[in-house]
Parts: C-alpha cells; structure tokens; sequence
C-alpha cells in the first residue's frame, strides 16, 4: 500500500495532464478518468512485469479508462473552448456548406469507427490526439514500423471511402 502511495504521488501529475488532453480539457471529466485509472492500476499491480516504463502502463490504463468511459457515455466530450471553435468554423457559411461539412464529420466519424481496432485506435491516436509514431508503439505494445504500415493502410481504406 505504502509502495502504491508513493507511484499516486509522482505520477498523479503527469497521468492527470495526460488524461487531460485526451478529453479535450475538461477537469471533471479527467479528475474522474485517473482516478479510475489509479484504482485499475492498484488492482492490477500485480501484473505490471517491468517491460514497459511504470508511466507506459498507467498511460495505457489510462487509455482504456477513457475509451471505457466514451462507450459508457455515448459521445465524445466537447469542452466550451471546442463548442467555440466549432462554432466559428461555421461562420460565414450558407446552411447548406455547414450541413455539408457535419455530414462529411459524421461520415468520416463512421468511417474510423469500421475500422479494425488496433487501425482505428492508430489513427484517433495519430489524428485526434497528435501523438508520435514512437509514442503510438509504446502505448500500443507494437513495433514502431507496426503502427506506421497499420496508419498508412488505414488512411488508404479512408481514402477509398471518400473518393
């Protein structure tokens, strides 16, 4: 118990700021997230085997907390500063170019979401939350070749959708 404080105590931080940016900023959402990530860690210490840094794994628990809570609540969360953009996206545009463009969204949304799991969760890695090729592998227990040759034929199977 003493050990698992101390892990609490310096990856707190670090884990929260991750969760963060992965709900897009909102604090209640990413409060709950890692400390469900923490309570999954403490349960589940006794499978850490030391082949990844203490930090990878908390990341990737991280990871399934959020996506566990995505299916649970249907629908990705969207932060004030999100709603703002998506708004101004929107101006200056006739009613038709907007439901062109929410159409295009939902169709793409579709479209990552038929792709096989390990693909999709590449690209929402890659696209929506910006990370690296080398991140990507660590957090997803590949080959950093692996997650590029799965990226690139998923962005291949998304062009073949759309054009």
């Amino acid at each position: 118990m003493k050990a698992f404080e101390e892990i609490y105590r310096e990856f707190y931080g670090p884990l929260h700021g991750f969760i963060l940016k992965l709900v897009g900023g909102d604090p209640h959402i990413a409060e709950e997230i890692t400390q469900e990530a923490f309570y999954q860690a403490y349960i589940s210490i006794h499978r850490y085997n030391g082949a990844c840094k203490l930090f990878t794994w908390l990341c990737q628990i991280a990871k399934n907390c959020y996506w566990k809570y995505l299916r649970k609540n249907k629908a990705a969360p969207m932060d004030s500063q999100a709603l703002e953009a998506v708004l101004a996206e929107d101006e200056g545009q006739s009613p038709e170019q907007i439901c062109e463009v929410k159409i295009m969204k939902e169709e793409l949304c579709g479209a990552i979401s038929r792709l096989n799991k390990k693909q999709r969760d590449i690209v929402i890695l890659r696209v929506y939350f910006e990370r690296t090729f080398q991140e990507i592998a660590k957090l997803l227990k590949m080959n950093e070749t692996a997650v590029k040759v799965n990226y690139h034929r998923a962005k291949a199977l998304l062009k073949k959708q759309f054009y």
